[in-house]
């Protein structure tokens, strides 16, 4: 048994193991994983090879999210298949321990995957749920109210609205715990497009392009995918939420999905305009392990000294212990004067007893510590410090960057 880097002879193999695995009729798109990722190297598709036939294998996609405010490097996993001729014996197992040491190789600090089979098989090799929220709503036809708005709402159109779409999209997720960092190549690559990451609707005032809406209407069922908009321009969301439910109305759509958070704005918007009935769920396939703890905490430094810095109280020096993450520790350092830093180790400092799974919400801001103070002993120093740096935040991680 091997297990590395896949070669370029060994390209066509994995195709095809792909397509056993999940889909006999998607060649192409398997192939356009490859061929039509601009950032793509042979490194990035890990193999279990045993007499010189593939029999395992995933890919690694190199992206950057965003913890809070700021951006860290991690490696999305995605693709983990073996034959079925070779399953059961552990394979798969041996091949997801090796890419961790691939991930640290390739300087990723986070690893992410969004599983579909159960979560039992990865939290057996240290990977942790974080959950998102998601949305259904009962439509009604003809309850929801008129929007009256100088705003034009239209078909997307590749060739004039993509690079503003593309801005828009920084500007509206740019304070967004979760989502990804999107190049202006990313948007180009074919397996975005093949995940339906282009919008199907923009909203212009006097000829700009201000907002866009990605949704799908299938038989009954609407599906939304992403929303954005420009934060000073805020009517965009009633003239969008207006729109899809126009669209709803006229394919007799029974209800509205969306994996996002039910805060959001636009869902807000919805129910209220819809008079619908609102039901959230939560969904667990989005899972986490640290690849590089303490060097994923020091990504975040920056963004907590200016937290720090902007609050309107003073704290002395004091150290922190994280709980243990895939087998890392971290301590954080205040220096009593907005400098914060991230050693591996220390004694005597306080000792935040909480789970992975609170840890990795805690850290994204799914949970603020004023909910899991109750839970953890520290000091009054500790305690204060800790709720500044950690405020409870939505985190979201748009459907069509999944991989």
């Amino acid at each position: 048994m091997e297990i590395r880097a896949a070669r370029e002879s060994e390209l066509k193999q994995v195709v095809e193991l792909n397509c056993i695995a999940f889909n006999p009729n998607q060649h192409e798109r398997y192939w356009q994983y490859v061929r039509g990722d601009s950032s793509y190297r042979l490194s990035q598709t890990r193999v279990v090879v045993v007499n010189d036939r593939v029999v395992s294998t995933l890919r690694v996609w190199e992206r950057r999210i965003r913890i809070g405010t700021s951006l860290v490097t991690m490696g999305g996993i995605g693709g983990v298949c073996t034959h079925e001729k070779y399953r059961g014996v552990g394979y798969a197992s041996a091949l997801m321990r090796q890419t961790i040491d691939y991930l640290k190789k390739a300087g990723c600090d986070l690893g992410v995957l969004f599983t579909i089979i159960p979560e039992g098989f990865y939290r057996r090799l240290g990977w942790t749920s974080l959950p998102l929220h998601g949305f259904q709503i009962k439509c009604h036809p003809k309850n929801f109210a008129v929007s009256q708005s100088a705003l034009q709402v239209r078909a997307f159109n590749l060739e004039t609205d993509l690079d503003a779409v593309a801005s828009i999209h920084d500007l509206s997720n740019a304070q967004q715990s979760g989502t990804l960092s999107r190049t202006r190549a990313y948007w180009d690559m074919e397996p975005s497009r093949i995940r339906g990451i282009l919008p199907t609707v923009v909203v212009c005032r006097n000829g700009d392009l201000c907002g866009y809406l990605n949704y799908r209407i299938d038989g009954k069922y609407g599906e939304v995918f992403e929303v954005g908009y420009r934060p000073d321009i805020p009517e965009v969301l009633n003239t969008l939420v207006f729109h899809l439910l126009q669209a709803c109305e006229t394919e007799q759509v029974e209800e509205i999905n969306g994996i996002f958070s039910p805060k959001h704005p636009f869902v807000v918007q919805l129910i209220s305009s819809c008079n619908g009935e609102g039901t959230n769920f939560t969904d667990n396939t989005m899972m986490l392990s640290a690849v590089r703890l303490p060097t994923l905490l020091r990504r975040l430094v920056v963004g907590w000294e200016s937290v720090i810095a902007a609050a309107e109280q003073s704290f002395p020096s004091l150290a922190v212990k994280f709980p243990v993450v895939n087998g890392q520790q971290a301590v954080l350092r205040y220096d009593g004067n907005t400098t914060i830093q991230i050693v591996e180790d220390a004694s005597d400092v306080d000792q935040l007893d909480m789970s992975e799974e609170d840890f990795w919400k805690l850290l994204f801001g799914e949970i603020g510590w004023k909910e899991i103070k109750s839970d953890v002993s520290v000091s009054a120093d500790v305690d204060a410090f800790l709720d500044v740096l950690f405020p409870k935040r939505d985190v979201l991680f748009w459907y069509p960057d999944r991989y």
